[in-house]
């Protein structure tokens, strides 16, 4: 994501102007799916492109990593110990000991 914001304090060179002669809105037949599109319409260098250049549909973090597993809602309303099933067995106490014990090695 890039978002461009003229500077009207510091910056006297890219003003409001500047940025609407420079720049374009994609246009409503343009498919934001086609991932070779996206990049020739990313590397123009004329007319910089406005809008959603690509799009990969996939899980949001919170769809894959759910603390609630079948349910909305934050955490705080879960059982302290509960969320465990949702980790997949995954041994934090474990991890945290290599973690530790590599830092202590290679920390001087």
């Amino acid at each position: 994501m890039d978002i461009l914001q003229p500077c009207v304090t510091y910056n006297k060179l890219n003003t409001y102007q500047w940025f609407k002669a420079k720049t374009y809105y994609l246009d409503a037949s343009y498919d934001p799916h086609d991932r070779i599109e996206a990049l020739r319409r990313a590397s123009e260098a004329e007319k910089l492109p406005l809008g959603i250049f690509c799009l990969n549909p996939r899980p949001t973090f919170e769809e894959k990593w759910s603390g609630l597993p079948g349910k909305k809602g934050p955490l705080i309303y879960k059982k302290p110990g509960s969320q465990r099933s949702s980790l997949n067995g995954f041994d934090f106490k474990e991890k945290n000991l290599k973690a530790h014990s590599f830092l202590k090695s290679n920390v001087h």
